[in-house]
């Protein structure tokens, strides 16, 4: 995956509230063409059965450099068992020309999160001081080849985006923050964690 695209710009001013970490952001598409933002990931409402889009729903990782990357895109798979269907989030459609501002919240402390992987129970974290967080936001570019999107139909402003390869052919946009007095609670075991 690209690390960074000239033409998409990420703005953020994260900060603390009542037990969270907020990450209010904005995404501008500065191309000559649509790109299509990772969203929100589709899913089933354990308590009624019924589907819902988690516009939440992130992956939190320990990277081997100390930073805690929060991604908004595709969540990693497990390096230690197949899956059979990769999750791909909803996205929203930005023109060129257009920003698009969400605002994600992070439970603090902060730990090790990934739609792949069930809640732990406490005792199968480590915690461990972190030096920052950086914010990770995935898109698409509609010019890819083959690209196909089209509305969903549980998330009105949102669409599914098939390409011949979301995994390898998303961009990423990224910003960094140093931090004191931070930890993560760190999963013991496999966990696709970033180099």
């Amino acid at each position: 995956m690209s690390a960074s695209a000239a033409d998409v710009v990420l703005a953020c001013q994260p900060n603390r509230e009542a037990g969270s970490f907020v990450f209010p952001y904005s995404v501008t598409n500065n191309g000559p063409a649509d790109i299509y933002v990772f969203d929100a990931l589709p899913g089933i409402d354990p308590a009624t059965r019924q589907t819902r889009i988690d516009a939440n729903s992130v992956t939190v990782s320990l990277a081997g450099d100390g930073f805690v990357h929060v991604l908004k895109g595709l969540p990693p798979p497990p390096t230690d068992r197949d899956v059979a269907v990769r999750l791909v989030p909803l996205a929203a459609k930005l023109p060129p020309g257009q920003t698009l501002k969400r605002t994600l919240r992070v439970p603090l402390p902060f730990a090790e999160i990934n739609p792949y992987f069930p809640d732990l129970p406490l005792r199968q974290y480590e915690q461990v001081d972190i030096k920052g967080v950086i914010i990770v936001i995935e898109f698409l570019r509609s010019t890819l080849p083959g690209l196909a999107a089209a509305p969903d139909r549980f998330g009105a402003t949102l669409f599914r985006v098939v390409s011949q390869d979301p995994f390898a052919e998303a961009q990423r946009v990224t910003q960094s923050f140093a931090a004191k007095g931070l930890t993560v609670l760190k999963r013991k075991g496999a966990f696709p964690r970033p180099g």
